[in-house]
């Protein structure tokens, strides 16, 4: 799941608004722990973006695709080894859920932006 922050919005609430929005599950703040952020760099040029990662082992609803004009379905896959068409950016949020640290910056090029 992924999204933009609404004017005013803190991080956690907007994680939580857009499990709602795309999966169709409410997820309480005691439910949701923060686990790190990602920096990633958009080489063509585009906007640079951050996000902010979180999870929750447990929510209230079943999940399902609540946005089919925007996703093709909803999958589980293993976060230790994604299929080989996982996003390179969803594997790097896995791999910071399973590995750490709790902060990556990506496709950056050697020695940051200039």
């Amino acid at each position: 799941m992924g999204g933009h922050l609404q004017a005013g919005e803190p991080l956690d609430h907007a994680a939580r608004r857009e499990a709602r929005e795309e999966v169709g599950v409410v997820i309480s703040a005691e439910q949701q722990e923060f686990c790190g952020l990602i920096h990633h760099h958009d080489a063509g040029g585009a906007l640079d973006r951050i996000t902010a990662v979180f999870v929750a082992q447990s929510w209230t609803g079943e999940p399902y695709n609540a946005e089919p004009d925007k996703h093709e379905g909803l999958f589980w896959v293993s976060m230790e080894k994604p299929s080989p068409d996982c996003h390179p950016y969803t594997t790097t949020i896995f791999r910071l859920l399973t590995h750490g640290p709790s902060y990556r910056a990506t496709n950056w090029p050697a020695g940051g932006a200039r």
